[in-house]
């Protein structure tokens, strides 16, 4: 049985305040969810899946930089290694600023693996 194809957004700067049920408000006004899931240990990010990628593009500009969970968040596409979607398909981003400064991250299905060294990095 293959797994449907879904397209995963990486929410990033959510402090310590990310909620599940206010991240689903905001996103699912783009379009239809799969999955939303919000970092505990560490906290400050999360993952939004969609089922249709023009509905994940249009939540990522229009919702890049603006405040939701009371912080300013950072929106972008996850950063996929595999080629089909959904938690298990392996998404992984980047937490920090985008001029260098941070830290790279990798789903490993159940936990996240960190890169704090960039030469250790996926990503290179």
């Amino acid at each position: 049985m293959s797994t449907p194809r879904t397209y995963k957004v990486y929410v990033g700067n959510l402090g310590e305040n990310g909620r599940k049920d206010e991240l689903e408000k905001e996103f699912k006004r783009f379009g239809k969810l799969h999955d939303v899931w919000v970092a505990r240990n560490p906290p400050g990010f999360a993952f939004v899946e969609f089922d249709d990628l023009r509905d994940a593009k249009d939540a990522i500009d229009a919702l890049d930089g603006k405040h939701v969970c009371g912080a300013r968040i950072r929106v972008e596409m996850s950063r996929h290694k595999g080629g089909r979607g959904g938690r298990s398909g392996g998404g992984g981003g980047y937490r920090g600023d985008r001029s260098g400064g941070g830290r790279h991250f990798e789903d490993r299905g159940g936990g996240y693996e960190r890169y704090d060294d960039r030469s250790r990095s996926p990503y290179r």
